[in-house]
């Protein structure tokens, strides 16, 4: 990703504010979230880097707390492209998930003693019948 040192510091700083460590979680920052947590958000939503280098330009030489602070007042925006960038990129790092409980999604299978038929929840289901959507070929 194009963010120099001095952009992800900035980030960190930011994050920390957002996200700081409690309760034996880490906080953001070491979480990684300025270095590979961004580097892995942006490869996923590219279109968020544009936005996010003007936060950090706008925060750069400022109190954190206070650019967190002014953001959430007048500027929602740009605090919501901060918060979703942060908190993707923190939620990714291994280490928080482990730390959370979080082992990734997977199958859940269907509780055999549940019976979905008694509360009518599939009754709109099994009236219109079986439809499907063909898949494309490639």
């Amino acid at each position: 990703m194009n963010f120099d040192p001095a952009q992800r510091a900035v980030l960190a700083a930011l994050a920390d504010v957002l996200i700081p460590a409690s309760d034996g979680m880490p906080s953001a920052s070491a979480g990684a979230v300025a270095e590979e947590g961004l580097n892995q958000v942006l490869a996923a939503v590219p279109s968020l880097e544009a936005s996010l280098a003007d936060v950090l330009a706008r925060a750069k030489g400022r109190e954190p707390a206070e650019v967190i602070a002014s953001l959430a007042r007048t500027d929602p925006s740009a605090y919501g492209i901060l918060t979703e960038v942060v908190t993707a990129a923190y939620f990714m790092n291994p280490d928080v998930r482990k730390a959370v409980g979080y082992t990734g999604q997977g199958p859940s299978p269907l509780d055999p003693r549940v019976d979905y038929m008694e509360d009518g929840l599939l009754e709109s289901v099994i009236k219109r019948g079986p439809i499907y959507r063909p898949t494309p070929k490639s």
